[in-house]
């Protein structure tokens, strides 16, 4: 299972290919699915993408803030 940070890598290497115009590759695609569930039909690749990079961030900072309360 991929961690917040490799969601975040990997949503990014999605963005980089249609960025550059390119099919991304389908096993980071993949990886996304497994991360974060079925892309919905009404929402497109990059948005997708974007969508798993704020949560792995929110995620993050909930974390630090729970840590820096003394809960983690």
């Amino acid at each position: 299972m991929l961690t917040g940070l490799d969601a975040m890598k990997t949503a990014l290497r999605v963005l980089t290919a249609l960025t550059e115009k390119r099919e991304p590759d389908p096993e980071d695609i993949n990886l996304l699915r497994t991360y974060a569930g079925p892309q919905p039909n009404d929402v497109a690749l990059d948005e997708f993408a974007c969508t798993i990079i704020q949560q792995a961030l929110k995620h993050r900072a909930q974390i630090r803030a729970a840590a820096s309360r003394g809960q983690g």
